[in-house]
């Protein structure tokens, strides 16, 4: 996963989060060191993104405070685009769709 410089924040919150959740596979994405190479690879990490989110939202609404000073919202925001650019930049894009929906609607 490729992060340009104005996103090294939204990067950090999703390595927290992969932390967080005790997802290492997840943070090997994050941080490069592995590629999405199947579909289920593909699956697994928008499941990742949502958990990441629904984790988010819970911090949120308790007030949890992060260890950087970020707006969690507008980090999420980016995250989302880069996650969805990440996996369709693999070929996955319709997992990503799939398993969004399949998530989000339950």
């Amino acid at each position: 996963m490729e992060f340009n410089k104005y996103e090294l924040a939204a990067k950090d919150i999703a390595i927290h989060y992969a932390r967080q959740l005790n997802n290492q596979w997840a943070e090997n994405i994050i941080l490069g060191n592995s590629d999405l190479l199947s579909e289920d690879k593909a699956r697994r990490l928008t499941q990742f993104f949502w958990d990441m989110a629904d984790q988010a939202a819970e911090d949120y609404q308790a007030d949890e405070e992060l260890e950087f000073e970020v707006d969690l919202e507008s980090c999420m925001e980016r995250l989302m685009n880069i996650f969805i650019g990440h996996i369709q930049k693999a070929g996955f894009g319709q997992q990503w769709i799939e398993e969004s929906g399949r998530i989000n609607s339950a």
